[in-house]
């Protein structure tokens, strides 16, 4: 079954070849070779052909993919790819991810060559059973952490003091790793998006924004909530009521034939109309798998405003508004686009 999964992802990839006017397509993204063969590979390269694959790796994991691999494999050296390669006249590279020196190397395979930025981009976009499997388990471990940082809440603590709780409470609960640095950002700190958790001490009646994700099975999981320690701020509570409107906007038309650039336009008429379109740092949301932040991003401009939402895509909706001074509030969910609409991995 699990070698049956990466020979379909090949497969797929394989159909490409052809619209891409190629015979051979080099994958050597570790991230992209995970996605295709399953192994976590720090060098390595999977040549594709019309009808074949094979997996080169140095001596390092030769016997570790050769007992793994879904795919042949064999040492990597310039004569068994220049031997593989033989029948290809044009090969597809990542010019995303290669930098001058290898594409210099690779020159000298004497082939054409055709770069593609993130060839595999399409690919990781439609997440199979599996995957979905995997989204949800990490988001029931960060939800988890999320509940562990509530119940942590005390005058006196520290920012950092409870990025690191969580961290060491999703670790002994299923987590590989933290998706990013928690964001964990009390009272003013909370009207910077990216903040970096620091040694403010929580006070009463403040604000905290939480925003954190792990990753479980290699998929990243990312949520983002905002609590009132107290008496709220009547001006961040206008700010709670019109992020979660617009927060709800948006994801009334999550399913399969939306545009992504409806989801922010929905989303940014709900705070338009409050008046408060000038507090907007972002864009709505992105795509999420084996990287937290993947295509597409979710922003009524740009180069991807007019993907199609579709079965299987995951992404999150994360509406934000940041008052300089005062604070921030960003309410964030993944979801996962499903045949009746979506599926909201929280709740």
């Amino acid at each position: 079954m699990r070698s049956k999964i990466y020979s379909n992802r090949v497969s797929k990839l394989q159909a490409f070849l052809k619209s891409w006017k190629a015979d051979g397509c080099l994958i050597e993204n570790p991230l992209d070779l995970f996605y295709l063969t399953g192994l976590e590979l720090s060098l390595g390269g999977l040549i594709i052909l019309p009808n074949t694959a094979k997996l080169f790796v140095d001596g390092r994991y030769i016997e570790f993919a050769k007992k793994n691999s879904p795919f042949p494999v064999e040492l990597l050296s310039t004569e068994a790819v220049n031997s593989f390669l033989r029948p290809v006249q044009t090969l597809v590279f990542d010019s995303s991810s290669t930098t001058v020196h290898r594409y210099d190397q690779l020159k000298k395979l004497e082939k054409n060559l055709s770069g593609i930025s993130q060839p595999l981009r399409q690919l990781r976009l439609i997440k199979d059973p599996a995957e979905i499997k995997a989204m949800k388990k990490s988001a029931a471990v960060v939800w988890k952490g999320f509940e562990h940082i509530r119940r942590s809440l005390k005058v006196g603590i520290t920012e950092k003091e409870l990025a690191l709780s969580f961290e060491i409470f999703c670790r002994k609960n299923g987590a590989e790793k933290l998706s990013f640095n928690p964001i964990i950002a009390f009272g003013k700190n909370s009207a910077y998006p990216h903040y970096r958790a620091g040694d403010v001490k929580l006070k009463k009646d403040q604000l905290v924004l939480v925003d954190i994700g792990v990753v479980v099975d290699h998929y990243h999981s990312d949520m983002t909530r905002t609590i009132f320690f107290g008496k709220p701020d009547p001006r961040l509570v206008l700010l709670e009521t019109v992020v979660k409107k617009a927060h709800a906007e948006a994801l009334s038309l999550c399913k399969s034939g939306t545009k992504i650039e409806d989801l922010d336009k929905a989303a940014r008429r709900v705070i338009q109309k409050a008046g408060l379109q000038e507090l907007i740092l972002h864009s709505l949301g992105h795509g999420i798998g084996l990287e937290t932040h993947e295509f597409p991003r979710i922003k009524y401009q740009g180069e991807d405003q007019n993907v199609i939402l579709c079965e299987g895509m995951v992404v999150t909706i994360e509406p934000g508004l940041y008052l300089p001074g005062v604070g921030g509030v960003r309410y964030e969910d993944t979801i996962v686009i499903t045949s009746k609409g979506y599926t909201n991995f929280y709740v």
